[in-house]
């Protein structure tokens, strides 16, 4: 069951997931630095509920690049990488959803406790 909000906080740019390896590394870099400029400290390796919410470029969002898994992965890989979790094991429930959007695009992720 979800407990208490732990981190809220929003990416934004570009969500890539299978293009070139430069714009991939570039965009995994943008969410490591957004997550790194946060205070962890409170993660010691408790059981966590990960909530991520993509809004992405309509005209994207139809094309098979923009599988759930794709878009998850680099984000639990730069949590991991930067310290917020030692092993994605660490998630007991994952919630995403994507949108379409004419705006900018983004990330919304949401960790709350999990009792």
């Amino acid at each position: 069951m979800k407990g208490n909000t732990m981190l809220e906080t929003n990416i934004q740019g570009c969500i890539c997931t299978n293009s070139n390896r430069e714009i991939v590394a570039k965009w995994r870099g943008d969410i490591e630095r957004s997550l790194g400029s946060l205070d962890l400290s409170f993660f010691d390796g408790q059981k966590i509920s990960v909530e991520l919410k993509f809004w992405i470029n309509t005209n994207r969002l139809r094309t098979r690049r923009n599988d759930l898994d794709n878009l998850v992965k680099p984000v639990l890989d730069s949590m991991k990488k930067i310290g917020m979790i030692t092993d994605d094991a660490e998630i007991f429930h994952l919630d995403v959803t994507k949108f379409p959007t004419t705006g900018e695009e983004e990330i919304k992720l949401v960790v709350k406790e999990w009792n």
